[in-house]
C-alpha cells in the first residue's frame, strides 16, 4: 500500500532501471524513480550521459518530467506521488538536471566562470549565463507546502460489483474437448 521510490543516477543508472519499471508498469505497483540528468545548459550538446531519457519511460510510467529550476522540485515530487498512487497505481519519472541539485554557490561557480568579459560577445554571454543562474535558484529558500495531495482511488459501482438491481448472476462452467470454460450468466 506504500510507494516505492527509487534514486540513479543518469544515464546507465536510468537505463538499468528499464525492466525494473516494466514489472512496476505491469503489476500496477506505484514507484517513483527519481533519476539524475546532465546539467541544464548542457543538454543536448553531448555531456556525460546525456540521454533522452524522458522519452524512454514515456510509455512505461503515467507521468514523465524534468525539473528545471530549484523552487519546483518539491511540487514536482508531490504531485508525481500522488499521480503513482491515484487511480490505476503505476510508476512515474522524475529527471532531476545536476544543476538543480547542487547547492547554489556550486552552480555559481561552475556557470560564472571568469568575471572578467571581453567584449560584446563576452559581456552577453555573462550576462545569459547570471540570468540563467537567477532562474534555476529563483524562489528556491521559500517555504514549500509538503504535506502529500490527496491521492483518488477509484471504487467500483453497484453495477461492476454486481449489487445493482439486477438479478443475481451466476457462473456457469463447461468443459468439453479437455478445456474448461468460465463465464458469467
Amino acid at each position: 500500500g506504500r510507494i516505492g521510490v527509487a534514486v540513479v543516477t543518469a544515464g546507465p543508472g536510468v537505463t538499468n532501471t528499464v525492466t525494473a519499471i516494466k514489472n512496476a508498469q505491469m503489476a500496477e505497483s506505484p514507484v517513483l524513480l527519481i533519476g539524475g540528468a546532465a546539467a541544464s545548459l548542457q543538454k543536448g550538446r553531448g555531456a556525460l550521459q546525456d540521454i533522452d531519457q524522458l522519452s524512454l519511460f514515456k510509455t512505461l510510467c503515467k507521468s514523465c518530467v524534468s525539473v528545471n529550476a530549484v523552487r519546483d522540485i518539491v511540487p514536482t515530487l508531490r504531485k508525481a506521488i500522488a499521480t503513482a498512487q491515484s487511480g490505476t497505481p503505476g510508476p512515474v519519472f522524475v529527471e532531476l538536471p545536476i544543476d538543480v541539485l547542487y547547492p547554489f554557490h556550486v552552480v555559481e561557480k561552475e556557470i560564472a566562470g571568469t568575471k572578467s568579459s571581453r567584449g560584446l560577445r563576452g559581456k552577453v554571454v555573462q550576462w545569459y549565463l547570471q540570468n540563467y543562474l537567477r532562474n534555476l535558484f529563483a524562489g528556491a529558500w521559500e517555504p514549500r507546502d509538503v504535506a502529500p495531495l490527496p491521492v483518488r482511488v477509484p471504487l467500483a459501482t453497484e453495477d461492476e460489483v454486481g449489487f445493482g438491481g439486477g438479478p443475481p448472476r451466476k457462473l456457469w462452467i463447461w468443459g468439453g474437448l479437455g478445456c474448461l470454460w468460465l463465464g458469467w450468466v
